[in-house]
């Protein structure tokens, strides 16, 4: 990048007139996306661009769609351009990047003051007076996106019905050869309660923690409009709540700031719209459910070469937490009350025999422990996000190697009493759901989450839920 400036600098003067570029830094997280920060004769600016690929091969099957973005990054400059001259708390455009810029895909925005970074938002005493009040502002913001008149847009986005949301990711999902029996139990409940059409509105699509910047007087900035399509306005009210952004908060259900009941308060009131409550719901399983198959999506990006980093990895692992957050979110429409469960056992004796050969779990440890020490000590900006992203790859093999052949095998015991494989029960759950309702059958898909998710994310927020619910333990190891 730090060789790409003189083209920065050529696409900032036409707005801000002369000057040169400083403070090249890239900014942490974007799964999809990158953020670059720079300063253009000393204001703050963001490049927004596709991640470059790896090799021309990866190039030629890796676009936005491989991304998870469903509009082109110009329609994207066009729709964010458009909402900031209306009022709305985006970032202002300053250029877009040419065809075949060395640059990449992309566009220059405007950097607004702000936090991003929820584990920031949601943990720094210095940021609690912007979040008492965060879902009111969200809320008024997401009415008034709500409330343009698609046919006012000076771009064309695509249109989708729930549907044909919720073909598009089965298709996606069909294409990775799966077989998740609590994702195919998902798909059957969303396709017999899919809801009719509503009035359709332009539909943000990533509405959650992560995307919003908030500084210590309340929201700045709404992000990322990648997603951005119309539809059903009810797909953002519910996207907000999506267990996995809610960042340890899990009793916090709009992203970790406010209750579901004050959240649907704040927008009802806002938009002058009831929200059926039903209808929310299917939303709630569809969204979850949106997310375990993006892990998958993203994660494919590094199995074809085109983003091979640890990163993505690591999100395709994260199926596991979506797995318990649908099978938290359908119990509800089981007749039957949960047994308690006896818990996965999460850690083996860690005693390691001193007269044999080094442990692979041992050579995990020292990894761990020289890219804590070493590495993560030296790292600066995106760096130190990388290395922690690192630690968390290992400490998963570390888990794979202690406890995966254990649940493994109890895994193959529970699914022979059933009298069934893995792939022939994911098949039977998307046809019969009531199937679920089998006790026997119900337990092994909770156990089955609850042992993938101790090797996956055992500090994941919803595993104590779930522990609590399912086994009636109070504390988590």
């Amino acid at each position: 990048m730090l060789e790409k400036v003189e083209e920065l600098e050529s696409l900032c003067a036409p707005k801000l007139g002369s000057g040169s570029v400083t403070d090249l830094t890239q900014l942490s997280g974007g799964a999809s996306m990158e953020s670059w920060r720079f300063c253009y004769a000393g204001r703050p600016l963001v490049l927004r661009r596709l991640p470059f690929v790896s090799t021309p091969e990866a190039a030629t099957s890796h676009s936005a769609d491989n991304d998870v973005g469903s509009i082109s990054m110009a329609t994207q400059a066009g729709l964010i351009d458009y909402l900031h001259r209306i009022g709305l708390k985006v970032p202002e455009v300053i250029a877009e990047l040419p065809p075949n810029s060395g640059l990449g895909e992309g566009f220059i925005m405007s950097c607004i003051d702000g936090e991003a970074l929820p584990n920031r938002l949601l943990y720094k005493p210095e940021f609690s007076q912007a979040l008492s009040k965060l879902s009111g502002e969200c809320a008024r913001e997401l009415a008034h996106i709500h409330s343009i008149d698609p046919a006012d847009l000076p771009v064309t986005l695509p249109i989708q019905s729930p549907r044909q949301l919720l073909e598009e990711q089965e298709r996606y999902y069909r294409q990775f050869g799966s077989s998740n029996a609590v994702f195919e139990l998902a798909f059957g409940w969303l396709t017999r309660h899919c809801p009719d059409p509503q009035e359709y509105r332009l539909v943000h699509a990533d509405f959650r923690m992560g995307n919003f910047l908030v500084d210590e007087a309340g929201l700045t900035a709404v992000l990322d409009w990648e997603l951005a399509h119309i539809g059903d306005p009810l797909r953002d009210i519910s996207f907000l709540c999506i267990p996995s952004w809610r960042f340890g908060h899990y009793d916090l259900e709009a992203g970790g700031f406010a209750t579901l009941e004050n959240w649907l308060a704040d927008y009802e009131a806002a938009s002058g719209q009831c929200v059926p409550r039903e209808h929310f719901d299917w939303w709630m399983v569809f969204n979850i459910l949106w997310w375990g198959v993006t892990c998958l999506r993203l994660g494919s990006t590094f199995r074809d070469g085109s983003v091979p980093t640890v990163e993505r990895t690591i999100i395709g692992r994260r199926i596991s937490e979506v797995e318990l957050d649908l099978l938290l979110a359908l119990e509800t429409q089981r007749p039957q009350t949960n047994t308690l469960l006896q818990a996965p056992p999460a850690v083996l004796n860690p005693e390691r025999p001193i007269n044999e050969d080094i442990q692979y779990a041992e050579i995990v440890s020292a990894l761990t422990q020289w890219n804590k020490n070493e590495i993560l000590a030296e790292a600066s900006g995106h760096g130190i996000f990388a290395s922690r992203v690192a630690n968390n790859a290992l400490g998963i093999v570390d888990r794979a190697v202690q406890l995966g052949a254990l649940y493994a095998r109890r895994q193959t015991e529970r699914l022979a009493l059933l009298d069934f494989d893995s792939e022939a029960l994911a098949e039977a759950l998307r046809t019969r759901f009531e199937l679920c309702h089998e006790l026997s059958v119900w337990d092994h898909l909770r156990l089955t989450t609850l042992e993938r998710l101790t090797i996956d994310q055992p500090k994941y927020a919803g595993r104590a839920v779930a522990l609590k619910r399912w086994c009636g333990l109070a504390s988590v190891d």
